[in-house]
Order: C-alpha cells, then structure tokens, then sequence
C-alpha cells in the first residue's frame, strides 16, 4: 500500500527568516525544525484560539467568540433585515493581515495558504460541535490579502 502525503503547502520562498535559518542549517531543515528552533510553547497555546476557536450562538447564529460584539451584532441585524446568515458572514469576516502581523512580507500565496489551512479547520470545528447544521467556508483573495468568513446557508430566521 502506498503512502501518500495530502497537504496544503506554503511557498517557503518567501519566508525569509525560514530561509537564512535552512541555510545555515541545511537542505533537509523543515517547518518542524524551525518551529522547535523559533517558538515557544506560550504562543502555540496562544495559536489555538485562531485555529481551533471558540464560537458563541446568538439567535440561531454562530459567529467567532473573538469577533463577537452585541452591539455590532445589532447595528448589522438593523442593515441586513434579520438576515442571520448575511450577518454570520460579515461579522465572522476576518483578513488575515488584520489577525497577525507581517503578513505583506510573506506573499500572497502563503496568506492564500494560511487562509485555506483556518478554514479547514474552522469547518472542522464546527461540524464537530454543531453536527446538524451546514456552514459555507470562504476563503478569498485579492492583490493583498486574504479574506476568511463562514455562515449557515439555510438558516432560518430567529
């Protein structure tokens, strides 16, 4: 039986310290041997709540826990006419360059990367603690930056 390796990849090209770190090290120097050489344990927990995180349900909605805001939540149910699915997705509404610094540096391919790794892991999430109801993942692009958001499709209104 063969193995086969299914991944996203990141353009490491454009990782500069990654680069000067594989230099002095080697060909054969990997992401994992960067990541045990540059990190600390404090921000990997840290790193958690953006790939694995917490959500709250408002009135039939489900809507990122860090990006929640009553208030904001009214004013849009107000522009949108309780379009809860319209309001999931532009609240939930995140650009990666806004979440984590530097990100101009590193290519839009590798946001592109980044983006696509935290939807599939936002989609996961919530299909394991909402398994009866149906999400739309987004991840988008332009000339800039990279823009991730979810929302519930059919979603009936509260």
């Amino acid at each position: 039986m063969l193995t086969e390796k299914i991944s996203l990849n990141p353009n490491t090209d454009h990782l500069k310290n990654f680069q000067r770190w594989k230099q002095a090290n080697g060909d054969e120097f990997s992401l994992w041997d960067y990541l045990s050489r540059v990190s600390r344990v404090e921000l990997a927990i840290a790193f958690t709540k953006l790939f694995w995180p917490d959500f709250v349900e408002h009135e039939n909605g489900i809507f990122l826990f860090e990006a929640f805001n009553t208030q904001v939540y009214e004013q849009w149910k107000t522009e949108l006419g309780n379009d809860i699915a319209s309001i999931e997705r532009v609240m939930n509404h995140q650009h990666i360059d806004d979440i984590l610094q530097g990100a101009e540096k590193v290519g839009i391919e590798n946001l592109l990367y980044l983006g696509q790794s935290l939807t599939q892991m936002w989609e996961t999430r919530l299909k394991l603690l909402y398994p009866h109801r149906r999400f739309q993942m987004i991840c988008n692009q332009d000339e800039s930056t990279v823009v991730v958001t979810f929302y519930q499709p059919f979603i009936s209104q509260p």
